[in-house]
């Protein structure tokens, strides 16, 4: 009997080291792997672009007005803040103005109007995340026409007209902000001159056409611009992550 009570007492007691054992071991406290942190976008200005722009432009003599139109271009991004590109754009504009010339029995009056402007540059920017600024330069163009009377003393008034484009070259900067991977906001100046423009005219009636040279001056532009980039084709996406 002795015997079977000392088994019987051994086996109570190791069934209770088992459990409380076994209790000590979910009491622990158990470690998971924190959860997975998703990897910031680093903003790529790498890319083909095309966008619209609006704003204002004036001439050097003082005629402002409404322009408009659209840009397209490349931007390549240098490690890991530098970039170039080359832009193309094209506006619109709603720029004219009056004049009066007066010689010798002469009176010419009329209307000078800037119908567009163009050019393409280079641009050179330093970027920060998703923000950019950039100097841009290159050659430009401008078409301009106008229109009015012409009187001649005692020989009578006619009607002229006469229209030509003028070429000269563009500088200026601005800043974007690339608010989403594919878009960007941003505003620009621009300053053009144009060394001369060709105008070809006649002034019906009095058998005269011609055409003349002369210095359009300057023009000064400050435009928003909106923007749409696509990926880089040359192998770069549009955003990557670390």
């Amino acid at each position: 009997m002795r015997r079977h009570a000392t088994i019987l007492v051994s086996t109570i007691a190791l069934s209770l080291g088992l459990i409380s054992a076994a209790s000590s071991a979910d009491l622990r406290p158990a470690y998971k792997a924190p959860p997975p942190v998703a990897a910031p976008y680093v903003y790529s200005w790498s890319g083909f672009y095309i966008g619209g722009h609006a704003g204002g432009a004036w001439v050097e003599h003082g005629d402002s007005g409404f322009l408009g139109g659209g840009q397209v271009g490349y931007n390549w991004q240098l490690a890991p803040n530098w970039l170039i590109g080359v832009e193309g754009d094209f506006s619109g504009t709603t720029v004219n103005g009056g004049g009066f010339v007066s010689a010798p029995g002469i009176t010419v009056t009329g209307n000078t109007d800037l119908n567009w402007l163009a050019s393409v540059r280079g641009r050179l920017g330093y970027t920060w995340d998703r923000y950019m600024l950039y100097f841009t330069g290159g050659g430009a163009w401008a078409d301009v026409s106008g229109g009015g009377t012409v009187t001649v003393a005692n020989v009578g008034s006619g009607t002229w007209s006469a229209g030509g484009t003028a070429s000269g070259w563009v500088v200026g900067g601005g800043g974007e902000w690339m608010f989403a991977p594919n878009w960007s906001l941003g505003v620009e100046y621009l300053h053009y001159h144009f060394d001369h423009a060709d105008i070809s005219g006649s002034v019906p009636g009095f058998n005269f056409a011609g055409s003349v040279s002369g210095d359009l001056g300057s023009v000064d532009v400050v435009r928003a611009r909106l923007n749409y980039k696509f990926g880089d084709w040359f192998g770069k996406g549009v955003a990557a992550r670390y």
